[in-house]
């Protein structure tokens, strides 16, 4: 009963959240011009902080239009509707090194955060995001420690290029890149309502590149693993209804790269994809720990990986096992973002309304 009510609450807070999106999207945005040379703002960062929290404007939708240009900065978006419009991804680089697990030890700690903990975190990334209906698009976002540090024994571990926390839900990315060389680049971490989508985006590094908690969409995208290790990760064990849904993307790494795995329940849908033949015969699995069973996570739903129409390597575990009527929930990008988000969230309307702000597709 306490589960039931707890998640009631939270779809009743995430309609009004998305209400109040709608109503600040249905006028003009606030728009504002990053440029290193020409300014107004010389810095990213610069033209966040400017923008408005309080008054007629709060809610505003801000459209922060970014020149062409490599800006070594670290983000930290903390007020709700903001667009981020790069110039293209090979012209806006958003570039920073950072190592989570040295940016712990400078703050005395030695124990990677959990739960409640995992707000630590905070800083940790190169985009650091605690705010709701948040686009990035046309952009890449590269944490670059590992270039940068090559003696470093530690320089493959966690690297977020992106870092999503507890209140933040309904993030958009399009066109955009997100690369590290270590662990969970694009981590979208709210684990209650959180609600993504990722439209021809590109991710790169080393193990559990793409990491949601909530549900995610991906939408022709790619994904390149620099490892023998996961491509995927997925967190939803707060509701069987939260998935990560992957249509139509591309997969390649090094031989024998793994397509995913989970350490909570999780929920895997791939239609439509493309593998290279360096994917590794082994399915999406959980990742238990044999010699420290405490930390094994609850299995409450047991493996729900789903597959159809992908092409690749003939593995028995990749062979097509949804229903008619699976199939017809995630048919196209409209489809599956109704059967994933429902009423909640209409990303896709979201995105086209940004991109008719931009005058671009």
């Amino acid at each position: 009963m306490r589960v039931a009510t707890l998640l009631l609450v939270v779809s009743l807070l995430n309609l009004v959240g998305q209400s109040q999106a709608l109503a600040a999207g249905s006028t003009a945005p606030l728009h504002l011009q990053v440029d290193p040379v020409a300014g107004p703002y010389h810095t990213i960062q610069q033209a966040l902080d400017s923008l408005p929290t309080s008054g007629p404007d709060a809610n505003r939708w801000a459209l922060i239009r970014i020149a062409p240009g490599l800006y070594r900065e670290q983000l930290f978006l903390k007020r709700d509707n903001v667009v981020l419009a790069g110039s293209g991804l090979s012209r806006t680089i958003i570039q920073y090194p950072i190592l989570r697990q040295h940016f712990l030890a400078n703050r005395h700690r030695s124990a990677l955060p959990s739960g409640k903990d995992l707000e630590k975190d905070w800083g940790a990334a190169v985009v650091n995001i605690a705010a709701s209906d948040i686009q990035l698009l046309d952009l890449t976002v590269h944490n670059s420690y590992a270039l940068e540090n090559p003696q470093d024994p530690a320089r493959f571990e966690h690297q977020f290029a992106v870092r999503g926390f507890a209140n933040a839900t309904r993030i958009i990315t399009d066109q955009s890149h997100f690369a590290s060389n270590g662990a969970d680049t694009m981590s979208l971490w709210n684990k209650q309502n959180g609600m993504y989508l990722h439209r021809q985006s590109f991710f790169s590094g080393r193990v559990d590149m793409l990491c949601p908690r909530g549900s995610a969409l991906v939408l022709d995208s790619d994904f390149v693993n620099y490892h023998q290790a996961a491509t995927l990760w997925h967190d939803g064990e707060l509701s069987p209804q939260h998935q990560l849904v992957v249509l139509n993307s591309h997969f390649h790494g090094v031989s024998g790269f793994q397509l995913g795995r989970r350490h909570y329940d999780g929920q895997f849908v791939l239609l439509g994809n493309t593998f290279s033949r360096a994917l590794a015969d082994q399915p999406i699995f959980r990742r238990t720990y044999p010699d420290e069973p405490q930390r094994d996570q609850p299995n409450r739903y047991g493996d729900r990986n789903f597959y159809a129409q992908n092409q690749g390597p003939a593995y028995t575990w990749l062979t097509d096992n949804v229903s008619a009527a699976q199939q017809r929930a995630y048919a196209d990008a409209q489809s599956a973002s109704a059967t994933i988000f429902g009423e909640r969230w209409q990303p896709l309307a979201e995105l086209a309304r940004s991109r008719a702000w931009l005058g671009s597709k």
